[in-house]
């Protein structure tokens, strides 16, 4: 079976490697991007959104947030051709969802909501968990292209379901984030080594993924940035938006925010989640 020609929109931390992961699995890619794509991506770039949409099979967008998702799906989608299968894997508002499929509907495509987890690491080996929302025979249609990307797919249910439950999954990382970032404040307080938390929690209750992958950055408050804050308080903020839509009030995500926010002021908006532990 040939694979699908592949547009992709978005080549930040997580959408690079994503759309590496692609090319050098024998999909033709073909990219776009506001900058141009970077100098040795081993894929092709089109002229604007339209263009892209209108050689593709299969449109993907990896974008900051809501309004760039349908802002660009408005471009493309019309461009497109009957059959075209656009997925985001943006974390945006489960509202993005019916507008993209009524969109879609509209020119005979097919959409699906698919945030990711597993950070840029996952990214780079295909070790992601994808969420998705959106009708089986969309699911089927994307198969090859998730199996690339991702070691689980999760189908969520209708269309929306996937960003409602990445933003369950970003309610529990802040949680985490910034339980590690106060852990590592005392650890540094008690005068503890670097190490010496990782080795005696690792395999405890406290051991996590997100042990292993930022405590030694928490510590430090140096290191790569690979989730920023500007990314978290999105994210946190549409977690926010979608629990008033239903009555519910979040006061520890309400918290979390508002900590964000103050990191943001002292080490600005790119700063990465490590300097929450300064």
């Amino acid at each position: 079976m040939s694979l699908p020609r592949i547009g992709w929109v978005g080549l930040g931390r997580i959408g690079m490697p994503m759309a590496r992961r692609l090319a050098d699995g024998g999909f033709a890619v073909t990219a776009w991007a506001r900058s141009g794509s970077p100098p040795g991506a081993p894929f092709s770039a089109a002229l604007s959104p339209e263009a892209l949409a209108a050689q593709s099979e299969v449109v993907c967008t990896v974008l900051t947030g809501s309004a760039d998702v349908q802002q660009l799906q408005q471009r493309m989608m019309p461009a497109a051709r009957p059959g075209t299968l656009f997925i985001d894997f943006t974390t945006a508002a489960p509202s993005v969802a019916a507008r993209s499929q009524a969109l879609a509907a509209q020119h005979g495509l097919m959409a699906l909501d698919a945030p990711v987890t597993g950070g840029v690491a996952g990214a780079a080996k295909g070790s992601l968990t994808l969420f998705v929302g959106g009708s089986s025979t969309a699911l089927e249609a994307a198969h090859a292209v998730l199996a690339r990307l991702g070691e689980r797919t999760v189908p969520c249910g209708e269309a929306g379901s996937g960003y409602r439950m990445k933003l369950i999954n970003q309610v529990l990382v802040a949680g985490n984030l910034l339980g590690l970032a106060e852990a590592a404040r005392l650890a540094r307080g008690m005068g503890l080594a670097e190490d010496a938390v990782p080795q005696a929690l690792a395999s405890g209750t406290a051991g996590s993924f997100l042990l292993g992958s930022y405590w030694a950055r928490m510590f430090s408050g140096q290191g790569a940035v690979t989730f920023s804050l500007a990314l978290l308080a999105k994210d946190l903020q549409l977690a926010l938006d979608e629990a008033a839509s239903l009555g519910l009030p979040l006061p520890q995500v309400t918290s979390a925010l508002l900590q964000v926010h103050t990191a943001i002021k002292a080490h600005g908006p790119q700063a990465g989640v490590q300097v929450l532990a300064q």
